[in-house]
């Protein structure tokens, strides 16, 4: 059963599903498969990164994709479904990100 933009195998929304359903769930988060993960490209100033699963509780850390990086991008602010990013670097450069909560 897929999702548009998960990666990963979740448990059905209906409640329908087999010991092996979460044996393969649970057994996929433990060698880190959360699907929790996006990459995105900021530029100078503030960003807007849109993903369904950001949250006011979330956490959002980044990784460069590079070491030519300079400085991380920071969140300025959250809302359902949606983070403003604060970068000051070389605008157009690639990060990795990670949605926790």
């Amino acid at each position: 059963m897929a999702k548009k933009g998960i990666m990963y195998r979740i448990l059905p929304f209906n409640g329908i599903w087999t010991n092996r359903d979460v044996s393969e769930v649970v057994n996929g988060m433990m060698s880190g498969k959360i699907n929790a993960t996006g990459t995105m490209t900021v530029y100078t100033g503030t960003n807007i990164l849109v993903d369904e699963r950001i949250s006011t509780e979330s956490v959002i850390l980044f990784s460069a994709r590079s070491n030519s990086e300079f400085g991380l991008p920071f969140i300025e602010s959250k809302s359902k479904g949606e983070a403003k990013v604060g970068f000051v670097g070389d605008s157009g450069t690639k990060f990795d990100y990670v949605v926790l909560g």
